[in-house]
């Protein structure tokens, strides 16, 4: 019992720090950590939890200085995107889902990396668009951060809006698929035990993360989500490569 808490902690922690330095990052970073103490049916829907919680934390500041013309065609375009995930997922292998995402991932980075940008407003289409794929990489994969960071780091908007809409998007997605998971029994006391004992860490990491966010400069900022982007990647083709 004492392992599994240790585990689940650290886990909780190393991902609010990295949540609270980049603004995005926590469910992909908390998974593969808290699966290393509980079962994957108790791990997701913890996950999911402590998503929300953390992001409860920073809500007040984060609603302030988010780019809401963005989140408002962002979401919808999430929303319609997550069931074609779930119906491309059925047509796919699971390494195959991984493989498309790595790569779809890496493409991004590779964008990025070579200075493109978008125009201050992008269309309506555009962004719904970025939604959808969002979306379409949470059905696949309960992936849905890396095409929303990649829109945001290519808009020529302050680094603090980008970290904003990363959180106000995230907490929206986590508190859309807490839904479902309720509705199935996934829920259960345990679950709810654990996020509670999580808060003190969730509230050192979200905090640590958040100063040095703003002890840094913009451009680590910009590199960190790069590099993350980048691991997640290379993580996810490796995986697809190792298991095919």
């Amino acid at each position: 019992m004492i392992h599994t808490a240790l585990y689940a902690v650290t886990g909780a922690f190393l991902a609010s720090l990295l949540r609270g330095f980049t603004g995005f990052g926590f469910v992909m970073s908390a998974v593969p950590l808290i699966s290393l103490a509980l079962p994957p049916t108790e791990v997701v829907p913890l996950v999911i939890l402590l998503q929300i919680e953390v992001g409860l934390m920073d809500l007040r500041a984060a609603v302030r200085l988010c780019d809401w013309p963005s989140l408002a065609w962002l979401v919808p375009g999430m929303v319609i995107g997550t069931p074609i995930g779930l119906l491309v997922l059925t047509s796919l292998s699971a390494n195959s889902a991984r493989l498309a995402i790595g790569l779809l991932i890496a493409g991004s980075v590779a964008v990025l990396a070579r200075g493109v940008r978008l125009p201050p407003r992008p269309s309506r289409a555009v962004t719904v668009g970025v939604g959808m794929v969002s979306g379409t990489m949470n059905g696949m994969a309960g992936i849905s951060g890396p095409p929303v960071m990649a829109y945001l780091l290519a808009r020529p908007i302050d680094t603090a809006a980008v970290r904003a809409s990363a959180i106000v998007f995230f907490m929206v997605t986590a508190s859309v698929a807490l839904v479902p998971m309720a509705d199935k029994g996934l829920v259960t006391r345990q679950e709810l035990i654990w996020a509670l004992a999580a808060s003190p860490v969730l509230f050192l990491g979200s905090r640590l993360g958040a100063w040095g966010f703003r002890r840094t400069e913009p451009r680590h900022h910009r590199a960190t989500a790069l590099i993350v982007l980048s691991v997640l990647a290379a993580s996810l083709i490796l995986r697809a490569l190792v298991r095919a």
